[in-house]
């Protein structure tokens, strides 16, 4: 099953992506779930992140993810902006209430038209975490934003996402 995202992970660096945003959070925050469609060869595969957009740098969700996890297990290139990595990590326990361990992906862009860091979550059997129906979607969304709010403080050397 981990093949299973090495693979799409893999079609990413090879296939083109858009992008269109699709919100399941109505009111105006910080953040927001967007169901993200992205081309692998002629098929589309929609995955939802969780992008926060009051931020200082597209790396903030790396940045979170660094300062709570440690180095990440893999970079791949970004799926939103060409000179961009995305990170991922393996096996982390996001959530207190219960032993799962998570792959989590930071991402982001900078362009003209997006400012965002973007965090996307798979569990153990690669089902999408943040999908509106996975039953710890709001615990994983609760622990993700009170760790972004509290790491705005902290520094670290963005080049190591390069």
């Amino acid at each position: 099953m981990k093949n299973y995202i090495y693979f799409f992970f893999a079609l990413f660096i090879f296939s083109c992506s858009s992008t269109k945003e699709f919100s399941n959070n109505n009111t105006n925050s910080h953040f927001k779930i967007i169901t993200t469609p992205i081309l692998v060869e002629k098929d589309t595969i929609y995955i939802n992140e969780l992008r926060f957009y009051e931020i200082k740098s597209a790396r903030d969700g790396m940045k979170l993810m660094y300062l709570s996890f440690g180095k990440w297990n893999k970079k791949t290139k970004s799926i939103h902006q060409k000179n961009m990595n995305s990170f991922i990590w393996e096996n982390v326990k996001l959530l207190d209430e219960n032993n799962n361990l998570y792959t989590v992906v930071a991402d982001g862009a900078e362009t003209e038209t997006d400012y965002f860091a973007s965090i996307k979550i798979f569990d153990d059997t690669q089902k999408d975490c943040l999908k509106e129906n996975y039953p710890y979607q709001q615990q994983l969304i609760k622990v993700l934003t009170s760790k972004m709010s509290n790491q705005k403080i902290k520094k670290v050397d963005y080049t190591i996402f390069n």
